[in-house]
């Protein structure tokens, strides 16, 4: 029997060289490179599959299984911008007509499937060029992952295997997820019932993008042993490091009709995601999970990363991918509706402008230095007033500029002074309280 086995396989070997040979019989056999005229003939897949495997989280995460996404968790390496904006910045449908309409369009439609599916293993055809089909293979499911931003950031790993026959290829994914179709939908239970007992009627966007970036910043806390990643474990454990922040932002305000991304970059303690979302036409940034910053006691809401700008996101974050321009001052806006509208709209604006702390931009609220801080303090103690509150723009130098404002003022009225950073501005919020003899 090992005989004939034997004489079996010898044969085989020999019907193939012979039909190499008559394939290549005006080249001298010591010029015949085997590996190059097997591929050429589709026949190197007779004998191996080709097994390509990448260890990145997703498509607009790249990183290996073993270091995930976030800002408090170490760094890595960085990749090239993307050539085109992220599929989720439009609407779902349109997201996958534009998919379909590129190159390798249905095979990425296929794997985007699969991936949202959850599947631990899946398949997909391709009807073409192999060898350029392995060559951009990690770009297409790159682009396949883009099409829904929480399917991507819950991928922790992915192995691709490609088979070819003739001009027929199939394409096997396995994939490993954080977060499973089931505690996907127990994200998906708490976010519709969330959503209906903070979203009140009568409200609009403005006041629904706030109510929930409220409800995610008091009811998560950042993850300090850096283990929990997704939003399952943010609404079961009420903790996440940014990535369940960011995913858990993603669901709610999907949910709630806007159009939101989830974005990527680095910050001074490493690598971070934040989400973007979409206001009245105009794009944002909205870190939830440095608006809750780690071992504050109070339980203050803060909006220092609230509907932000590139300029205002680049004092303290950085990203190179390409994402939908953000550069409408939100301040901006919210001063332009207070004026417009009914009185009812009036009120309700100039109520979020004073929530958010956007009013202490305006000129009455500011002091712009040492004259100017004289002038509000002497002001105050000739009406005996018991208190100021202002924004101050020189932080570094107000110390000194304050001791000197009530030295100047006299009359040995004393002072407490508290005061914080505002925003990501070189600028302070300052509270005072006057004591009079």
């Amino acid at each position: 029997m090992g005989k004939f086995l034997a004489r079996l396989l010898l044969l085989g070997f020999v019907a193939i060289v012979a039909y190499i040979v008559l394939l290549y019989k005006d080249v001298p056999l010591t010029e015949i490179n085997f590996k190059d005229m097997l591929e050429e003939n589709n026949l190197a897949d007779l004998f191996s599959s080709q097994s390509e495997t990448s260890p990145e989280l997703a498509v607009n995460n790249s990183r290996s299984s073993e270091q995930p996404a976030d800002g408090q968790d170490g760094g890595a390496d960085e990749e090239a911008p993307e050539e085109t904006e992220k599929a989720s910045a439009g609407t779902k449908a349109a997201a996958e007509e534009a998919l379909k309409a590129s190159p390798y369009g249905e095979l990425k439609l296929e794997l985007a499937q699969g991936f949202q599916s959850r599947e631990d293993q899946f398949t997909a055809t391709y009807k073409g060029d192999r060898n350029k089909l392995s060559a951009e293979m990690k770009g297409i499911i790159k682009e396949a992952l883009s099409l829904d931003d929480y399917s991507a950031y819950v991928l922790e790993s992915y192995a691709y295997t490609i088979r070819s026959w003739g001009g027929k290829s199939t394409i096997t994914v396995e994939a490993r997820y954080r977060e499973s179709m089931e505690e996907t939908a127990v994200v998906e239970a708490k976010a519709d019932q969330v959503l209906v007992d903070i979203l009140k009627p009568g409200m609009n966007d403005h006041e629904k993008i706030k109510a929930i970036h409220d409800w995610v910043v008091a009811h998560v806390e950042y993850d300090q042993s850096l283990t929990y990643y997704t939003a399952y474990n943010a609404v079961s454990l009420g903790k996440a490091v940014c990535q369940g922040y960011s995913l858990l932002g993603y669901m709610m305000l999907k949910k709630a009709g806007f159009d939101v991304l989830i974005a990527e970059g680095a910050v001074n303690t490493g690598e971070h995601a934040w989400n973007m979302v979409k206001l009245d036409g105009a794009w944002y940034h909205l870190d939830l999970t440095w608006d809750d910053p780690v071992g504050v006691k109070d339980d203050k809401i803060r909006y220092n990363y609230y509907l932000k700008t590139d300029e205002e996101m680049r004092r303290d974050h950085t990203w190179t991918r390409i994402y939908p321009e953000a550069a409408t001052a939100y301040a901006d806006t919210l001063r332009e509706l207070e004026k417009e509208g009914s009185e009812d709209n009036k009120l309700r604006f100039g109520a979020l402008k004073i929530a958010l702390g956007l009013h202490w931009l305006e000129p009455e609220n500011t002091v712009a230095g040492v004259a100017e801080l004289k002038q509000i303090i002497a002001s105050a103690a000739s009406s005996r007033s018991m208190g100021l509150q202002f924004r101050y723009l020189d932080a570094e130098g107000f110390p000194e500029a304050l001791e000197a404002a009530f030295q100047h003022v006299g009359g040995g009225i004393g002072y407490q002074a508290s005061y914080e950073p505002y925003g990501g501005e070189q600028s302070l919020l300052v509270h005072l309280q006057l004591k009079y003899p």
